[in-house]
């Protein structure tokens, strides 16, 4: 079932009102593991800080102080809100936030802003759905690699969102280079590519001009593998296919998510509106 970000906005009764945003925050908070208040206030257009205050005392989000780049305040489920959301969810995602201890303050900041991105852009108009990289997880095979979100767009496009806030290096870096020419590949059997388009999306300039440089024709791809000491090493260089850099878009963006300069077209498409939950 795929369902508007703002679907159930706009009811004509309080409560029915009450109850759409609880039904959209909650799910929101279950698809991307947890939020904030503020940006909850900003998927419930505006209505999200009572909301979230509310439903902390009321037993249906828990608020935890992290530190990520700066102390925050993250909301996750309980258990009375994972067993409510479960009953009225297609797919079960396995929910490890119900332990906050468990939540990585690393990939804080990172999620968040991967969040706010996708609220920013649903307000654009020019997508129709989104999945997150959980939902995205429950449909595909175990051990494979996903963008942070997947943004669908009104012309039918599969656009991955790819949020970078520190540069990978040697390995890592060239098997992600990698990984995304290898999920905007047509299969061997003529499957068709898993996304469309990726997007990297970045506040920091020397990384968007890396990344970009990574995926020009022709450049070289060193393509590692381990060795039986545990050590990693170059087994190859190949040079990165011609029409690669055609369907990479690389986004420069604030640290609240405002676009700064999008590289091409395609890094500028919106994600106005949907969150596509696998049925």
């Amino acid at each position: 079932m795929k369902s508007n970000a703002h679907d159930f906005m706009e009811q004509p009764h309080p409560s029915a009102q009450g109850l759409a945003n609880k039904q959209q925050a909650l799910l929101w908070v279950y698809h991307w593991g947890y939020s904030t208040a503020p940006v909850l206030q900003s998927l419930l257009r505006h209505r999200g800080m009572s909301w979230t205050t509310g439903s902390v005392q009321r037993g249906w989000l828990r608020k935890t102080g992290m530190t990520a780049r700066e102390r925050v305040k993250v909301v996750s489920l309980t258990e009375k809100a994972l067993a409510w959301v479960e009953h009225r969810s297609n797919t079960l995602l396995k929910y490890n936030e119900l332990e906050p201890h468990r939540i990585s303050p690393i990939t804080i900041w990172h999620n968040l802003l991967a969040q706010r991105l996708t609220i920013q852009a649903s307000d654009d108009g020019t997508i129709r759905s989104f999945s997150t990289e959980r939902l995205l997880s429950a449909r595909s095979a175990p051990g494979t690699k996903q963008p942070d979100v997947v943004w669908f767009t009104k012309k039918g496009e599969r656009i991955a969102i790819e949020v970078e806030l520190t540069a990978k290096w040697d390995r890592r870096f060239d098997e992600f280079v990698a990984r995304v020419i290898d999920a905007l590949s047509t299969g061997q059997e003529g499957e068709k590519p898993r996304f469309d388009k990726f997007a990297v999306m970045t506040t920091s300039k020397a990384i968007a001009t890396r990344y970009s440089a990574a995926f020009q024709p022709g450049a070289s791809l060193k393509v590692w593998r381990s060795t039986t000491k545990g050590t990693s090493t170059v087994e190859q260089v190949i040079e990165v296919p011609e029409w690669v850099h055609q369907r990479v878009a690389f986004t420069l963006i604030s640290e609240n998510g405002s676009t700064i300069s999008a590289s091409n077209p395609a890094a500028k498409t919106g994600a106005s509106g949907s969150e596509a939950e696998p049925t």
